[in-house]
């Protein structure tokens, strides 16, 4: 019998193959889509068609979709960081957004370019734009923002898509698009509305009053008096339903160019200054239209810049429906891309890597709206699945799964092997992570927080809490994440044990942690127009 084993061994492995080909078979075209502040809670996958979101989910249904899928950051850059490089934000020390730091591992888009795929990606957040370092290994890397705006929406995100994917369906692709719309502004594109600035009558800017813009105007100011006028049409949708609530002009100044020049800022009563962290001062107003009056005491004009974020405050019933208006404009659109693909000849031979990068509260947890600065489920349980050619479908799992499975999956999907520096594996083959740390950062985050996922099990340490520093949670029965358990009886027999780990992480990184560097003024301006500083 020994003798005739190695007689056996070639068809062995020919049935081995036979059997593992029809759903691992390699696709020309991989496409990783990433959905900014998306909540897993946001995608409806009822099956009737009805359902708020039916393009990801029938997407989802001809896949493997996983729901319990756990960002290990809330923050978008290291977030996105922790899918390329599968590694923690810690190891490869970007904390925050707008951080460059060189991290010595190829990232995902390196290793699919040297295994001869073409690669490009599209990106819809300024955070992530080439200069902070996911651009390495895309031989196209598509931004194109619009004066003013940090972020694209997904309609404008298409058009580049559409245009790379007919720029490299020809030979194998790897592709990158990431969506942002749920992202605030919590309202999709359409209202007609404006935006207007003035000076003395003349028109300075007009754009769509939904758009929250960081805006630098330049300005000649004669000698005498002049008068700025801000204007904003509220768009009729929120005037209905009484969604409005104020305006909203951070870091709202004029500047002269000249620091010798006499100039004099004074505000029209209806704009009410409040002070905030970094030095940044705000006005709120209830009224749809203010003024600025300058007065020039010179003899000769001076030119001189007006700068401020323009931001729509609206109520928090009305940014809850626009969230899921967004939600329901981002699918359109991802409908869009699907369609494009199967005119263009290219969805049949393509697989799809979805993921969130992180959730978004909406007020579920202590009236806060936003992500960053707090690890509960409802900012960090994020969409998951994985479909296309080569995976077979109708198949949802309840493994533990996070940011780190996204690099080996892809690459087990390209039939390409893992580099042994990362932490996850392939997400079809195995459970990936039995136990979970997440952490976020300040000067974004409120304070530094650390968390570990011990399946159904969450522990929270947030160290600068000045109270609540540690809190437990049942992911599977608790909603949100909301309901605290650190103080009662421990249903799990596991919280000792899981506290004493998450505390002992945490010395170690804060000890480790990288004295935080000053971020440039132009990054702290976008950092601002997000809402992160």
């Amino acid at each position: 019998m020994r003798k005739k084993l190695p007689w056996l061994l070639p068809p062995l492995l020919a049935l081995l193959v036979f059997l593992w080909l029809p759903w691992r078979s390699v696709p020309r075209h991989v496409f990783l889509i990433t959905l900014d502040t998306t909540r897993a809670d946001a995608i409806d996958y009822a099956g009737s068609g009805h359902g708020r979101t039916p393009n990801l989910a029938a997407l989802a249904a001809s896949g493997v979709r996983f729901t319990n899928a756990y960002t290990v950051i809330p923050i978008t850059l290291p977030s996105h960081a922790a899918m390329f490089y599968s590694l923690p934000p810690h190891v490869f020390k970007i904390y925050n957004n707008g951080q460059q730091h060189p991290v010595p591992y190829p990232t995902l888009a390196e290793i699919m370019k040297k295994k001869g795929y073409a690669t490009g990606a599209v990106v819809s957040l300024s955070v992530l734009k080439r200069e902070f370092g996911l651009a390495r290994g895309f031989d196209h890397y598509l931004e194109n923002f619009r004066p003013g705006l940090w972020y694209r929406t997904a309609a404008e995100v298409n058009r580049d898509a559409f245009s790379l994917v007919e720029k490299l369906k020809g030979g194998k692709s790897f592709v990158w698009i990431h969506y942002s719309d749920p992202h605030e502004p919590y309202c999709p594109p359409g209202p007609e509305e404006l935006f207007t600035v003035a000076l003395d009558g003349e028109p300075l800017h007009s754009s769509p009053s939904i758009e929250e813009q960081l805006l630098e105007l330049p300005l000649t100011i004669k000698p005498g008096k002049s008068i700025v006028r801000l204007r904003s049409e509220i768009p009729a949708f929120l005037s209905e339903s009484r969604g409005f609530a104020a305006l909203i002009y951070a870091d709202l100044r004029i500047m002269p160019r000249d620091p010798q020049a006499a100039l004099t800022v004074s505000y029209s009563p209806d704009l009410v200054r409040r002070s905030e962290r970094y030095g940044r001062v705000t006005f709120t107003t209830p009224e749809s239209e203010s003024h600025l009056t300058v007065v020039n005491e010179g003899t000769v004009p001076c030119r001189a810049d007006l700068a401020f974020k323009y931001m729509m405050k609206t109520t928090e019933e009305s940014r809850r429906a626009g969230y899921a208006d967004e939600v329901r404009y981002l699918d359109s659109q991802i409908g869009r891309l699907l369609a494009h693909l199967k005119k263009a000849g290219v969805f049949s031979e393509s697989v799809f890597v979805v993921m969130g990068d992180h959730g978004e509260g909406l007020g579920e947890y202590d009236s806060h709206f936003g992500h960053i600065h707090y690890l509960n489920k409802v900012y960090t349980h994020v969409p998951f699945f994985i479909s296309g050619k080569g995976v077979r479908g109708g198949e949802v799992r309840g493994d533990l799964v996070s940011n780190f499975s996204v690099a080996p999956t892809v690459l087990a999907l390209a039939g390409i092997q893992r580099p042994r520096h990362m932490a996850g594996s392939d997400a079809l083959r195995t459970t990936t992570e039995g136990k979970l740390f997440q952490e976020t950062y300040s000067p974004e985050a409120y304070f530094d927080a650390f968390a570990v996922v011990d399946f159904p099990w969450q522990v929270i340490f947030s160290p600068g809490r000045p109270m609540r520093s540690l809190e437990f949670f049942h992911l599977e029965t608790d909603r949100h994440g909301t309901v605290d358990l650190h103080s009662g009886p421990d249903p799990s027999g596991r919280r000792s044990e899981m506290t004493k780990s998450v505390l002992r992480i945490s010395r170690i990184i804060t000890a480790s942690k990288r004295r935080h560097e000053s971020l440039n003024q132009k990054t702290m301006d976008t950092l601002k127009s997000l809402g992160y500083l």
